[in-house]
């Protein structure tokens, strides 16, 4: 090896070296954003609940993701049958389930343009009364649903929305009791988020 070929070696090595060192930095970056929004619901819902950080686990909702807004699920790890809460993050301000009012809010800021289905998501996640329910957003969401509404003489719909109106309608499954409802969701210009549930089939005997 002469000394040239040994020099570009080295140069090589630190180039290499460099490179290494700063996708590691902007990965580490990436992560601490992150952990900073994770932190903020986290310290939320320990401020809500008085639960332990260490027995909190945080986890986004990618789907539902539309800037400003970003959604998340806490689980409480201390207790295996603990239903999720759903907080959102707008705008770095925390905002939890809450009435109609702070759905509409949720609303005005999140959902321009948002299709029927992530209406639906956003209505059974932060109204009360609708947790922990599985919208059917289409017929594989639960297949065994669509055969029981055919076995009834019922018609599976999907979520509709009607913007000019002001109203959505979708079913909603609640997991834990096997009981599917419709649920048709109005709201005034500006104002509250107003729902209507009903069931359309009960639970298997």
């Amino acid at each position: 090896m002469t000394i040239t070929s040994g020099w570009l070696m080295k140069l090589m090595k630190l180039v290499l070296m460099g490179l290494a060192g700063w996708t590691l930095s902007a990965a580490a970056a990436g992560e601490k954003k992150m952990d900073d929004k994770a932190r903020k619901i986290a310290e939320a819902a320990m401020s809500q609940y008085g639960w332990k950080q260490d027995d909190i686990r945080v986890d986004e909702v990618e789907d539902l993701r539309r800037p400003p807004c970003s959604f998340y699920t806490v689980g409480y790890t201390a207790r295996m049958s603990h239903n999720l809460i759903n907080y959102a993050l707008v705008g770095g301000k925390v905002i939890a389930e809450g009435d109609g009012k702070a759905v509409g809010a949720l609303l005005d800021s999140c959902g321009t343009a948002a299709g029927a289905d992530w209406w639906a998501e956003l209505v059974t996640r932060f109204y009360p009364g609708l947790g922990p329910g599985i919208v059917l957003r289409n017929e594989e969401t639960r297949r065994d649903m669509v055969r029981n509404l055919q076995a009834a003489g019922l018609t599976f719909a999907p979520p509709e929305l009607d913007k000019a109106k002001m109203s959505l309608t979708y079913l909603v499954l609640n997991p834990e009791t096997y009981v599917l409802y419709r649920v048709h969701a109005t709201r005034s210009a500006g104002g509250a988020v107003e729902v209507v549930k009903t069931k359309v089939l009960p639970a298997a005997a």
